[in-house]
C-alpha cells in the first residue's frame, strides 16, 4: 500500500489540503485525514497539488514520434513521455489517410489498447481526426486525401468499432449524417470539425448522435451572409448549443484569452482541453516533423505548417495549458483540473472509473509542483518519480 501523505487533492471540482491519499494495488483505497496504515509506504508530497491523471482526448504524438507510423517503440516512447508529465490516459489521434490505411494502422494500434508498459499511459483507443474533413478548413491535414464518407468507408471503421473510440468529421458533406448514426450506435464518440457546416446542419448530425465538438476556431466555419441573413456557422452552433461537449487547445497560441473565456463561458462544464501534441512536442525550436504527408516545424510555442500560414498542432502537453489557464489567464484551479481530468472523463465515458480522487477509483494520479511542473506520477497504482530536475523524464 502507498500513502500520499500532506496532499492538495484538486478533483471534483473542490481543493482539500492536507489530505492522505491511500493507493491498495491498482485502485484509490481511501481519501481523508485519518490515520496511516503501519504497512503502508508512506511519501510525504509536502503540500503538493495532487490531481487525477491527466486525460488527453486528442494527442498526435511527441518527443519525435507520431502515432501515425504505428511504431510500437515510437507510441511506447510517446506514452512514456506523457506518463512522467501525468498524462495518464490518451486516445490515439491519427491525421487524415485513405480510409483502407487507417483501418490498418487501427489494427496495428489495437493491442496496445490493453497492453502497455508500467511506466506509460493507458491507451484508451483510436480518435481519428478525418478523412471525413472540409477540404477548405483542412488545416494541417492533406487536402487530397480528404473524401465524404460513404456507406463502405464506415463498415470498413465500423470493422474496428472495438479500438475506434472517437472520429472528427465535417457534418456537412454527403453521407455524414447517415455515418454519424452509424458510428454513433457503435458506441464511437462523433465530433465535428474541419468543416464549413452551417449551425443547422451541425443540429441535424446532432440529431443523429453528434456529441463532441473537436478545438473550437480551429478549422471551423463562422457566421456568413446571405443578403441581409446572418447565417450561423459551425462555431456558433458549438457554443449556443445546450449539449455538445467541445475542446480547446489552451497553448496560448492557438486562441487569445478572449477567445478562451467566451468559451468557457458559452459551454460552462462542458468545456475540455486537449493538446492537439503532435511530434514536435518536447522537441527544440526548427525541428521538423510530419502529420502524414504534411511537413511541420517547431516554431514559437507551436507547430506550424511548413511554408504555410497555418498552424500544425500544438507542442504542449496537458500541464503546460493548465499552467496557462490558471497561472496566466487566472481561472481556478479547481476548475482547469476539471478540464483534463473528471470532463474528458465523462467524454470518454470512464466517469466511473478514472477523472477523481476518490475511494474504488483507478490509481491514477498526477503530483504538481506550483505552476503544474510535473513531480511525480502514480500509474496503475505504481509510483513514478520525475526527473532529478522536477520537470518530465
Amino acid at each position: 500500500m502507498l500513502a500520499l501523505t500532506r496532499a492538495t487533492v484538486v478533483s471534483d471540482g473542490r481543493v482539500e489540503p492536507d489530505r492522505t491519499v491511500l493507493v491498495d494495488g491498482g485502485r484509490i483505497g481511501a481519501v481523508g485525514a485519518g490515520p496511516v496504515p503501519p504497512d503502508a509506504q508512506v511519501v510525504d508530497v509536502g503540500g503538493r497539488v495532487v490531481t487525477p491523471g491527466l486525460i488527453d482526448l486528442h494527442v498526435h504524438g511527441a518527443a519525435g514520434h507520431a502515432f501515425d507510423d504505428a511504431d510500437e517503440a515510437g507510441v511506447t516512447a510517446v506514452l512514456r513521455h506523457l506518463a512522467a508529465a501525468g498524462v495518464t490516459s490518451v486516445q490515439l489521434s491519427l491525421v487524415s489517410a485513405p480510409v483502407d490505411v487507417l483501418a490498418a494502422r487501427i489494427a496495428a494500434l489495437s493491442g496496445l489498447v490493453a497492453a502497455t508498459p508500467a511506466d506509460a499511459a493507458r491507451v484508451l483507443g483510436v480518435h481519428l481526426e478525418g478523412p471525413f474533413l472540409a477540404a477548405a478548413q483542412c488545416g494541417a491535414h492533406d487536402p487530397a486525401v480528404l473524401v465524404p464518407p460513404s456507406p463502405r468507408d464506415v463498415d470498413v471503421l465500423l470493422e474496428q468499432a472495438a479500438t475506434l473510440r472517437m472520429i472528427t468529421l465535417a457534418p456537412e458533406l454527403p453521407g455524414a449524417v447517415d455515418a454519424t448514426r452509424r458510428l454513433a450506435a457503435a458506441g464511437v464518440v462523433v465530433a465535428a470539425g474541419h468543416s464549413d457546416a452551417t449551425a443547422r446542419q451541425l443540429a441535424e448530425a446532432a440529431g443523429a448522435g453528434l456529441t463532441h465538438v473537436t478545438h473550437l476556431w480551429s478549422g471551423q466555419s463562422t457566421t456568413r451572409r446571405e443578403g441581409p441573413w446572418r447565417i450561423p456557422g459551425l462555431l456558433e452552433g458549438a457554443l449556443a448549443a445546450a449539449d455538445l461537449t467541445a475542446e480547446v487547445i489552451a497553448d496560448g497560441r492557438h486562441l487569445p484569452p478572449e477567445l478562451l473565456e467566451i468559451a468557457r463561458r458559452c459551454t460552462g462544464d462542458r468545456l475540455v482541453v486537449v493538446s492537439d501534441g503532435t511530434p514536435g512536442t518536447g522537441m527544440p525550436a526548427g525541428h521538423r516533423y510530419r502529420l502524414a504527408t504534411v511537413e511541420c516545424v517547431v516554431g514559437d510555442g507551436v507547430g506550424m505548417v511548413a511554408g504555410a500560414d497555418a498552424f500544425g498542432g500544438s507542442t504542449s502537453t496537458l500541464p503546460g495549458m493548465l499552467a496557462h489557464l490558471h497561472d496566466d489567464l487566472g481561472w481556478p484551479l479547481a476548475e482547469v483540473v476539471e478540464l483534463a481530468t473528471g470532463r474528458p472523463a465523462a467524454v470518454a465515458g470512464l466517469s466511473a472509473r478514472r477523472g477523481a480522487v476518490a475511494a474504488g477509483m483507478d490509481a491514477d494520479l498526477a503530483i504538481f509542483d506550483p505552476g503544474f511542473r510535473p513531480w511525480a506520477t502514480v500509474l496503475r497504482g505504481r509510483w513514478l518519480p520525475a526527473s532529478p530536475s522536477g520537470g518530465p523524464l
